[in-house]
């Protein structure tokens, strides 16, 4: 008797321990996680080597995540194939499964799936008009090379417009709304959307994933690294000193009031890029409205070599020429006069 309450005394202790210092180690703060899954996922170095031999990080940073777009969705609302834990390798992420949030107009599960159809009839679709694969299907975008689960924007419109969060704003939504946790979240997913949820110069970076890559560009037969070219402009030059007034990739190449989801190729006659609607693009009421269509004439990705724009390349190459004719000499020049002053009685050729 004495050895088995020993016994059960051994293995009653360990059990007893592991359940007291679970139940102190303090659940994830964000609603999403009801699986507590940071429980182990809130370390930096959790990874694993995978059969390929590539290193995974699985660390997920609690304050990132709860300030993102996703900070709702449950973590099994996309990783849909872990039902235990510990669990197996997840799958890959399918964006187009139904989620677990209900959209309000229509009280039905919110999905991506609509997004799908946009692509396919998009420039990015896999699939021609004739309903046949297109070539180098690996080279079109999946759902994350674009997103990557961006933050919340906040904006403060009570007296002026301006980046963040308005308390004052929200001291009125306090009258009604109890929870400052649905306030401050409904707070975020309405102001976020009221202005670029990213500045010009990250959608440029974005873009320039594929569009500045020489593979794609030259399997595609496109005639410029289109990002490229927009940085050499008086636009992209503002977007790399953070100026978010200057149009970015998207308010040229989506129609006002389309999903970015739905860009056409400009032999389209619906793309926004299509020569007879390009004037639509620089005279709107955002950009220059008191402009001339033939503004938009202005060949915003060409690149400066004799192909493209022979003009511009000897205009260009001319100024180097004057500019290096100029300034060599005068710096060679200089610089004898340096040698003189440090030793005057030097000489080259000539004997003592």
């Amino acid at each position: 008797m004495k050895f088995l309450t020993r016994a059960f005394g051994y293995c009653l202790l360990p059990s007893l321990a592991i359940f007291l210092i679970i139940s102190f180690i303090p659940a994830s703060s964000f609603a999403s996680d009801v699986g507590n899954c940071l429980l182990c996922h809130k370390y930096p170095g959790i990874s694993r080597v995978d059969e390929d031999g590539k290193m995974k990080l699985f660390y997920v940073n609690e304050s990132i995540f709860t300030n993102s777009v996703h900070t709702k969705v449950k973590c099994e609302g996309c990783h849909t194939d872990i039902t235990k834990i510990p669990h197996e390798p997840a799958k890959k992420v399918d964006c187009l499964v139904e989620c677990h949030i209900v959209e309000p107009s229509s009280e039905k599960k919110f999905s991506h799936k609509d997004v799908e159809t946009f692509i396919a009839k998009s420039v990015h679709g896999k699939i021609d008009e004739k309903g046949t694969e297109k070539k180098y299907i690996e080279d079109f975008p999946e759902c994350k090379d674009c997103h990557d689960n961006p933050l919340y924007r906040p904006l403060s419109f009570f007296k002026k417009v301006r980046p963040g969060i308005s308390e004052a704003s929200l001291g009125r939504c306090r009258v009604c709304h109890k929870k400052d946790e649905f306030i401050y979240r409904f707070y975020n997913h309405i102001t976020t959307r009221l202005h670029k949820s990213r500045s010009p110069l990250n959608i440029a970076e974005v873009c320039a994933r594929c569009h500045d890559d020489p593979g794609i560009v030259a399997r595609h037969e496109m005639s410029t690294k289109a990002v490229f070219s927009y940085g050499e402009t008086f636009h992209g030059k503002a977007a790399q000193y953070l100026d978010e007034r200057v149009p970015d990739c998207l308010d040229c190449h989506v129609n006002k009031g389309e999903s970015v989801h739905q860009m056409l190729s400009k032999e389209n006659p619906d793309s926004s890029i299509n020569d007879k609607n390009r004037g639509k693009i620089c005279t709107n009421i955002d950009c220059h409205p008191n402009a001339s269509p033939k503004l938009a004439t202005y060949a915003v990705h060409s690149e400066f070599n004799l192909d493209q724009s022979p003009a511009q390349y000897y205009f260009t190459v001319f100024f180097i020429i004057l500019t290096g004719g100029t300034l060599l000499p005068l710096m060679f020049i200089i610089l004898l006069d340096i040698i003189r002053r440090f030793a005057p009685h030097a000489m080259i050729g000539r004997k003592k």
